[in-house]
């Protein structure tokens, strides 16, 4: 038969069990310390230096927080049909046009003066002052997104920038002839009014050969992919020094890493 505690017997051993866990914190069989009082543990604990705190991660560039907070972006761009052309391509469509614009400006000039000297300094002029603003026009054109489709130019654009481009140089040539040929009004008119006609259409025909050319050219999803390509590359950059960084703040000062 069981004798029963009495209350003043059980709560003596209940204090005297409070007292004994506050007096130790932690057990010397767990961790190999001598039992310490809590006060003198807390003291030891603030005295001791703490790690260095990591270094905060560097900023990614814009391009790759704006592929990072939005995933759509490539979904988005990719809907856009236009296609644009690289600088290298419009700079290869002005030298093959400027080419072939002076061999006709050759044959016009010396066709109405019958002088070699006077046709090679009316070509000489246009290959000074157009080869410049003939790949400035492509790059103006470039940013115009009127009459291009994922095919290409349409006819329509085509014809629009052989006669934008037309008034500009049917006047930088006949500028040209008039101070070449010393005043002779008449025959610099001749000159640039042959030069206008032919090649006005020679211009189309040139604009509808490149337009079925894909090379150099970048659709709106090459575009997203290429940017997408760049803030991958940036944010493995990033990571990569951040990593760098906190291994540097977290190794002891003098000790070099093997």
């Amino acid at each position: 038969m069981a004798h029963p505690v009495n209350m003043p017997t059980a709560a003596i051993l209940t204090l005297a069990l409070a007292a004994t866990a506050s007096a130790i914190l932690v057990s010397p069989l767990r961790t190999g310390l001598a039992p310490m009082p809590r006060l003198a543990l807390m003291g030891r604990l603030a005295a001791e230096p703490t790690a260095p705190a990591l270094p905060p991660m560097p900023q990614l560039r814009p391009a790759c927080r704006a592929a990072l907070a939005s995933p759509s972006m490539l979904a988005a761009q990719a809907e856009e049909p236009v296609v644009t052309d690289t600088a290298v391509r419009s700079f290869v469509k002005a030298a093959g046009w400027r080419f072939t614009a002076g061999i006709v400006t050759a044959c016009s000039s010396y066709f109405f003066t019958g002088s070699l000297a006077t046709a090679a300094s009316i070509v000489g002029w246009d290959l000074f002052s157009k080869s410049g603003t003939m790949f400035i026009g492509e790059r103006l054109w470039n940013k115009v997104a009127w009459g291009k489709t994922k095919s290409g130019d349409t006819s329509t654009r085509s014809a629009a920038k052989a006669i934008a481009w037309r008034v500009f140089a049917a006047c930088n040539t006949l500028f040209a002839a008039v101070v070449l040929t010393k005043g002779k009004t008449g025959i610099a008119s001749k000159i640039a009014g042959a030069d206008s006609i032919i090649k006005t259409i020679l211009f189309f025909f040139y604009e509808r050969a490149w337009s079925v050319v894909e090379w150099g050219t970048q659709t709106a999803t090459d575009r997203a992919l290429g940017s997408a390509t760049d803030s991958a590359e940036g944010v493995g950059t990033a990571l990569s020094d951040a990593g760098k960084q906190a291994a540097e703040a977290v190794q002891p000062k003098g000790e070099k890493a093997e």
